[in-house]
């Protein structure tokens, strides 16, 4: 099975969207509501204050990912944590060519932001924010950490209050399990787009994968319009449903990026 996941991960691009995965194991939060809580006293130069700084997560939760139809999913604006300052300062990464989640900043549960002043980390003034899933068993996030660049050049603090909200919620999107998308008017776009006010189609379809909303059928209704009772006609109605969505299905086609 372990071949199989990068496989099933690139050919997972229906109706030509184009959204991918920040892994090739399909790592996801296992529950349904995931917090996002924000680290206190660690940003000196992005010319925001904590309070600030939560507001601006709560919007970009519930102006994005929360607007998603189609997904179980729902982030959930938590409190002001107070913590080592190792979260400020570290790498998000050890040393080597892949990213191996530092320990010393494993968040414990659900997503922490937090600001970071290593130059490692954002070699570059234009990298806004970096993201990884930090603390995982097996397939399952247990917790996720979204960096934003609060060193001396940043260029955090010359966004606009619209802007900051979808660069994080941009790294939400990483957060819980997405990668870049090459589509431009997606969210999860590799570069900044400084319209953005809403998810787009290759959001909703890359979160409604990962956590797709689940409407079992539990009966149907049906109207009886003879007198007579009930008939074969809801079964035969939900039996042509079936292999009409079955023929849909069938022709649909699939497009492979690279």
């Amino acid at each position: 099975m372990k071949f199989l996941a990068p496989l099933l991960i690139s050919f997972m691009t229906i109706n030509a969207h184009a959204f991918t995965l920040n892994n090739s194991a399909k790592l996801v939060f296992s529950q349904d509501e995931v917090t996002v809580n924000v680290a206190g006293g660690f940003c000196n130069n992005i010319g925001i204050s904590d309070t600030e700084f939560l507001s601006i997560v709560g919007d970009a939760v519930d102006q994005f990912w929360n607007k998603a139809p189609t997904s179980r999913l729902k982030l959930r604006q938590g409190q002001i944590v107070n913590l080592a300052t190792a979260y400020h300062t570290d790498l998000i990464c050890t040393a080597g060519t892949n990213c191996t989640p530092n320990p010393a900043i494993a968040v414990a549960s659900d997503i922490l932001v937090t600001c970071n002043n290593n130059t490692t980390n954002f070699s570059s003034s234009s990298i806004l924010g970096v993201t990884i899933p930090n603390n995982i068993s097996g397939n399952t996030i247990l917790g996720s950490i979204v960096m934003i660049n609060d060193t001396a050049a940043t260029q955090f603090d010359t966004k606009s209050r619209a802007e900051k909200v979808a660069i994080i919620a941009h790294e939400l999107g990483h957060a819980f399990g997405l990668g870049h998308s090459p589509v431009e008017d997606s969210l999860m776009y590799y570069a900044t787009v400084t319209s953005r006010v809403a998810l787009g189609a290759d959001d909703i379809s890359g979160i409604s994968y990962l956590y797709p909303k689940q409407q079992p059928i539990s009966g149907c209704g049906t109207v009886d319009m003879s007198g007579k009772g009930p008939s074969t006609w809801p079964g035969l109605f939900i039996g042509f449903s079936i292999i009409g969505l079955a023929e849909l299905f069938r022709k649909k086609k699939v497009k492979l990026y690279t």
